[in-house]
This record gives structure tokens, sequence and C-alpha cells, in this order.
């Protein structure tokens, strides 16, 4: 096969032509906004699945509750009458109905043949998206064609029925413009957001415009009626903008000023800019070549993950992203082991509002370490807006907040991770080091120490869940020591010194091992029970924390058999890159890769649940774990501070996977692997040093790297149904 396809084999089109069992609303997003769009194409649906509108940041705290991401007004809806009644798929008959999802442009598209209970036939479509060129902007377009001759009318409304951790603050409408507005308060935080509405139509809508909704809460709206013929064609475009006080001190008028720019600007040159942002983003994306249900599953994950984060905006990635305010919008590990690097690898760019995030709330953590009697940083295990500890109560049932102290660990390393990739020093002088080095201070102060030179970690909760407030955690103790050596490497590289007792409790943290058993324990004491998700066998990837490979191989065939079978799909994930890491014969790396991905993939438009029952969807954290198996499982792909490390590998199940718009220290390359041969071409920048092995080589523009591709596939294993 040729090294470097030009494509990969999925589509990028997603469509239903029903609203059957393999049907569930899907969403699109530009990072900031949100939105999910229901069967009618627009509007708010409550129905088995809600179809929320969704803000980055915009945070509540009901009495007595957490700080939780609120709801803001459904600014989609844009409801069509024949007159008579509105538009709805129980009312009259509807055939022809087809929604899809384009995944280039973010553009979902509901469109159907209705024939009204008067008779009145209308063929009409809506296509809704948020603007990925203007983060304030989202747009919605009706486009009918009347087989009959009459009065329409089109409804827009901002609809605060969702709108139940907010109280409204002001709403008006200027009839010149065809604007209306409304302005919201989230409870307990004071966030204010507003949520404005212009409207355009084509040159033949002759309307009159009313004002409706005048008194309902949180909401406003606007009628248009106009005469129409049988078979023209008329269009009635919505322009949106949403602003917050965080944003704006006068939210409510930069919510007119921008979506009276957008209206003004013209639907057709919003779509080519909105497409021409997303074309950005595609450029570096990931190509499965030669099967293309896997292919288009990969390019849906990619789309939801992009959509959850942009560039500039300093919030993070919450489990199910801007679909929905599942688990509060609250941000987890989840965000800095499971989705950061999956965005790290082609688009660093987005990766730094993670880090901001994170570091924006760094005087909380020092405070939560302080207030725990500890040293440096400890980040809560569930953060909002504020960095305070947001885990909902009693703390007797949910103990995570308690024990799960890991988090800051993982936060450390994704700063450490952010420097490798991209070697901005200045950057990791300013933000990186105080978090990194906070972060090492309060694992230094944790750990006690014990006989011989040990230290101990007690009283912790790993990945593990199903075990909780153990001693000597086998990730806890590990990603601890990690954090520590990043910290020393970060301070030599700064010219900095580091405290004194770094080196020996770095050296001395106990990973316990089973020599017995051939494993790393998952915590003292362990007994061969259950685990909830993968927990030891994360030393070997992410942590590389350099456990022989006969442990390490060891962990993840016997912690795979003592894995959840209903537990989340990272598990797999993280046993098809170790698979890979540690050249495991057979098909096990693909086999894993399965596993991870088809359970849990479940409706038309590929969203990853979170379980293979059900649970948040899209689950970004399952659509980042599964993204990392081709970015750093099959590539091999390591940061380092020198060099882009590679080993790559495929199985005979896989016809090839390209890696396009790799970044690494200012340069872009593409590494297509195939299934003899691998390319590595650098598309821009400066020289590439690669390493592959023990040997380092550069790879210049024009003169691309080829080196052989693993195949552990084609190694002898008495475990041949691994590979059919």
């Amino acid at each position: 096969m040729p090294t470097d396809p030009p494509g990969g084999t999925g589509s990028f089109l997603l469509a239903a032509a029903n609203t059957g069992q393999t049907y569930a609303p899907t969403f699109t997003g530009n990072g900031e906004l949100g939105i999910r769009v229901p069967p009618l194409g627009q509007g708010y649906g409550g129905e088995a699945m809600s179809t929320p509108s969704e803000l980055a940041g915009f945070y509540a705290q009901p009495p007595g509750g957490v700080q939780q991401r609120a709801n803001i007004p459904t600014w989609t809806t844009l409801a069509y009458s024949d007159g008579g009644q509105s538009f709805a798929l129980s009312s009259g008959h509807t055939s022809n109905w087809r929604q899809a999802l384009n995944l280039r442009t973010g553009v979902i598209t509901t469109s159907a043949r209705w024939a009204a209970p008067d008779g009145h036939v209308t063929d009409m479509s809506y296509q809704v998206l948020t603007d990925r060129a203007r983060e304030h902007v989202g747009l919605v377009r009706l486009t009918l064609v009347p087989r009959w001759t009459g009065v329409a009318t089109v409804t827009d409304t901002i609809d605060g029925s969702p709108g139940t951790l907010t109280t409204q603050v002001g709403k008006g409408w200027v009839p010149s413009a065809r604007r209306d507005w409304v302005a919201v308060q989230a409870r307990g935080t004071n966030v204010e957001a507003a949520i404005a509405s212009q409207l355009t139509t084509s040159a033949n809508v002759k309307s009159t415009t009313a004002q409706v909704d005048q008194t309902a809460d949180q909401s406003v709206g606007q009628q248009l009626a106009f005469n129409v013929a049988s078979g023209r064609s008329y269009t009635v475009t919505k322009s949106i903008g949403v602003v917050t006080s965080q944003q704006s001190t006068s939210a409510d008028v930069s919510a007119q000023r921008e979506a009276a720019a957008a209206a003004g600007a013209g639907f057709g040159a919003l779509l080519e800019a909105n497409n021409v942002a997303w074309a950005g983003l595609w450029s570096g994306r990931i190509d499965v070549v030669g099967n293309s249900t896997l292919a288009t599953e990969v390019n849906a994950s990619e789309f939801y993950l992009w959509s959850s984060i942009r560039n500039g905006v300093d919030w993070s990635i919450s489990p199910a992203g801007l679909s929905s305010n599942s688990y509060d919008g609250h941000i987890f590990w989840d965000a800095e082991t499971w989705m950061y690097p999956a965005v790290l690898a082609q688009h660093p760019e987005l990766a730094t509002g993670m880090n901001d995030y994170r570091y924006a709330r760094l005087p909380a953590a020092k405070a939560h370490a302080s207030a725990t009697g500890y040293l440096g940083s400890r980040y809560p295990w569930e953060s909002a807006l504020d960095g305070s500890e947001q885990i909902p109560p009693p703390a007797s049932v949910f103990t995570e907040g308690l024990y799960e102290q890991h988090i800051t660990a993982d936060i450390a390393i994704a700063h450490w991770q952010y420097y490798q990739a991209t070697g901005n020093k200045k950057w990791l002088e300013r933000r990186g080091w105080p978090v990194i080095s906070q972060a090492a201070s309060f694992w230094a102060s944790r750990a006690v120490p014990g006989e011989g030179g040990s230290y101990h970690i007690g009283g912790v909760t790993g990945p593990d869940e199903e075990n909780p407030d153990v001693n000597d955690e086998v990730y806890t103790n590990g990603a601890a020591v990690t954090t520590l050596r990043d910290a020393i490497q970060a301070a030599g590289v700064l010219g900095l010194h580091v405290p004194a007792n770094w080196r020996p409790i770095t050296s001395g943290i106990v990973v316990p091992v089973d020599y017995s058993l051939g494993i790393t324990q998952e915590f003292a004491g362990y007994g061969g029970q259950m685990i909830k998700q993968a927990d030891a066998s994360l030393l070997e990837y992410p942590l590389g924390y350099g456990i022989p490979s006969n442990i390490a191989q060891g962990n993840v065939s016997y912690y795979a058999a003592r894995t959840d079978p209903n537990g989340p799909s990272m598990s797999d994930a993280i046993n098809s890159i170790d698979s890979s890491a540690l050249g495991i014969a057979g098909c096990a790396s693909s086999v894993y890769t399965q596993r991870s991905v088809q359970p849990f993939m479940r409706d038309v438009f590929d969203q990853f649940s979170e379980t293979r029952g059900g649970g948040a969807l899209p689950f970004m954290t399952g659509i980042g774990g599964f993204l990392q198996e081709f970015l750093y499982g099959y590539s091999g792909l390591r940061w380092d501070t020198n060099t882009v490390d590679l080993s790559p590998s495929t199985t005979s199940q896989l016809g090839g996977v390209v890696l396009h718009g790799l970044a690494w220290h200012g340069r872009r390359f593409t590494v297509a692997i195939g299934q003899h041969t691998t390319a590595i071409t650098l598309d821009s920048g400066a020289i590439l040093p690669v390493k592959t092995g023990s040997t380092t080589r550069n790879v210049r523009s024009g003169h691309p790297l080829m080196i052989a591709t693993g195949r552990p596939d084609l190694v002898h294993t008495p475990d041949a149904i691994r590979c059919r």
C-alpha cells in the first residue's frame, strides 16, 4: 500500500433517515457555544434526550449545591407555521425526514416534507451551526418551499424553558432591526449571559413583524408573517450573539452587537469563514485506511472533541464537553489524562487553554493544599468556576474528593508534556513551572518516609475507584514520582535549584511489585479482586515509568482479566497502546482497539457513549482514549525535549494510519504508517530530529524518512485467536 495515502476511507457526513433505535440527537459546537439539535431541526426538545444550549464557563451554584454549568436559553428555535399549526413531527404527516451532520463544517441539516393537518404541503430545511470563526455567534437558517399559496409565519424565540439554574435580568426587542435579546444570571455566582437574535430574510419575504413571548420568563420572541406562493423558495436566517459578563461589562449590548454584525455579514460569508476555520482543524487529523467503519468513528470522535474547545477560550473540557451539562460540567482528571494528549499532538494551540484554566486556579489549589496540611498545590477532584472542590456531598459517599489526589499529578504531567511538545521555554518559566513545581512540592510533603530510604503515600484512591482509600496505590505513586522527575527536569531547563529532598523522595517512593505474579500490585495488600479501570497498566503509558517490559506485559494480561466488563472504554485503549509499545506478539493492539470502541458507538451519529449501556453522550473521556491509540499507540509517538520518538507498528486488521499535522517545537510533520514501511514527512519548519530505537536521524523538507513498520501479528504466538 502507499505509505502516504491521500486520505482515510471514512465518511465525513453522518445522516439519520428516521428516529428509530439507532438515533440520538447530535450536537455541534465551536468551543464556546454548544448546541444539541432535536429531530425537529431547531428548538428545545425535552424528550428522552434533552437538547440544551451550552456556554463554556457559565456556572451557577444553587443554594446548598455545588457549582454546575447552567443551560442558557435555547437559541435555535425558529418555528414554521402554514398559518394554522406549527410544524411538528407529531402533527399532520412528515415524509422524507433526514438529519445530517457534516463533520467538516459542523453544520447540522434537518430536512423534511410536511403535510399540515389542513393539507398544506411544505418542503423545508433547517441548518444549524455554531460559528467556528466567530466564537460568540450561532446561526439557524430555514429554507422553505411551500406547495400552497397563502400566509406563512416564522417565529423566532429565545426559549428560557431549560433555564432551571438562571434568572432573568433583562430583555428587549428592536423591531426596526428585527432583533430581540434576553439576559440571564446564573444563581449563586451572578455570572450573566446575554443572548441576542437578529432575523434576515430572502428578498422575496415581505413580512410584518410582531413581538411574542413577552411575559414568559427568560424568553423573548418575534414573529414574521408573509405571503408565499406555491413552488417558490423562501429563507429566514437567525443570527445569534452570545456574550457573558466574564467577557464584557455590558453583555447585552455586546451580544446585540455580535448578532447585528453576523446578520450584516450574511449567511453565505459566515458559512464560508466557518468552513475555512474548520478546514484548519482538519489539516491536523487522523486518517485510518482500509477500515471505513473505524475511519468514520475516528472522524466523528475528532469532531466532537474539537467542538468543545477552541483557541483563546481558557476553559477546559468536561466529560460530555459542550453537548450537555452532564457531570455538572465539571473538570476532572479526564481532561488532562484522556482528552489533552489527543488535542496536544496536532493542535497545541487548543491545549493551551486547558493549561491556562488550571494555571488561573493555582491559588485555589495552593489554598486547598494548605488547608489539608500539605505544601504546594492540591487540585480538586471536581473543578468548575473558581477551582475549589466541587464534588457533590456527602463526602462519606463521594469520597473521591478526599482520596483521589492523583489529579494534581495528572495536571503537572500535562504541563510538562506541553513543554516537551512545544519547546516554549518562556511559557514554561511563566506558566508551566509554577504549576509543575507546586505539584511536586505537594507530593514531597505528602510522601511519608519508611524503612531503608523508602517513601509511602497512604490514604488515596487511584483510577480504580472500586477500591478506595488504600496505601501505596500504584498509579498514584507512579504519577507522584513522574511529577517529581518532571519538576527536576524542568528546573534544569530553567537553571533553577530544587529542594534537596526531592531526589531521594523520587527514588524512594514505593511501587510494589509481586514478582511471583510478574505484576505491579494495584495497591499494598491487593488480593486479586476486580478493578474499575486501567490503573497499573498506566505505568507504561502515559507515565513511561520505566518498569521492566515483562512486568509491564504482565500488568496488561493480568489486569485485563480483572477489569470490570461494564467499565469505561479507556482500559482497553490503554491495553492497546501498551500492547503496541511492548510489541506483544499477535493482534492484541487491534483487538483492544475494537473492544475500546465498538460497544460504545451506539447511534447513527457515532457519538461515543460512556458505558456499554449509556451514560454521557458523547463521552469526551472515551473519545480521548480512543484517539490516543492512533496518535501514541500505533505510531509509538512520545514527546521529548530534544527529539520526536517514534516506534510505528500495525497489524493486518488495519490497512494503515496517517497522522497529519503533528506538531513539535514549531514544526509540522506527517507520519504515514503502512503495512511494511512508515514515512515521516516534514511539512513545515526546521529540521526534525526523529529517534527510533537508539538511532536519531534528521528529517528535512522534501526528504521523507522511511523506517520499518513493526508487525507483532507476524510473530508466532499460541494465542492465535487474537489475529482472526
